[in-house]
């Protein structure tokens, strides 16, 4: 029976590792070496727990993973639709820092002297008005995108949180059932289909 419960036992707690890479819930090992007299009292009846809290155990860690996973990849998607929406006023702003040292840079040709110096009169001089016009605009847009990914962030914060907490809430329940289980209190459940993770987890809207 142990090495069966030893297999299961290292599956499950290799499979709670968060997301964002921290180390693995010792939850699980901690649980079973505080019910080792309920697993020794009853062997049999030991067994038909583990059997079916262990899988349910992983079942919630899979799921867990899923939805903290689909957190991060939409508030990067919103991130990225952010990006996408100043193209436009990128390209705007670049072809205008061109033109204005295009400007200039035709001073260079000139070669008769009155002309050259004219002409950097001229071309500093408007090329500074424009230089002021791209500057006080990209100064805009940059705090436009930066509270814009200020709300993601939030969002992005609520979602993980919503699905640690109702990953460590179901998952307190699920430890509660399986020592009821062990210790007689409750019978054995019936086993359950297996079935595949589902998103649970509120995604960050695209601003």
């Amino acid at each position: 029976m142990f090495s069966k419960v030893c297999v299961l036992l290292l599956a499950i707690v290799l499979s709670q590792a968060k997301p964002q890479g921290n180390l693995p819930d010792n939850r699980l090992v901690t649980f079973m070496l505080q019910t080792t007299g309920l697993s020794h009292s009853n062997p049999e009846r030991s067994l038909s727990c583990f059997d079916y809290y262990l899988p349910l155990l992983k079942e919630l860690a899979d799921q867990f993973k899923v939805d903290y996973h689909n957190c991060l990849e939409s508030a990067k998607l919103a991130r990225q639709n952010v990006d996408g929406s100043t193209e436009n006023n990128r390209t705007q702003l670049n072809d205008a820092a061109v033109e204005a040292c295009l400007a200039l840079s035709t001073c260079s040709q000139k070669s008769d002297s009155i002309e050259f110096f004219h002409c950097y009169t001229d071309a500093g001089s408007d090329g500074s008005k424009s230089l002021y016009a791209i500057s006080a605009n990209a100064t805009e847009l940059l705090d436009q995108v930066h509270e814009k990914y200020r709300i993601i962030d939030i969002s992005e914060k609520s979602c993980t949180s919503k699905t640690e907490r109702a990953h460590t809430e179901k998952t307190a329940d699920t430890y509660e059932d399986f020592n009821k289980c062990l210790a007689g209190v409750s019978p054995v459940p019936e086993p359950i289909p297996t079935t595949t993770p589902e998103s649970t987890g509120s995604a960050p809207e695209d601003q």
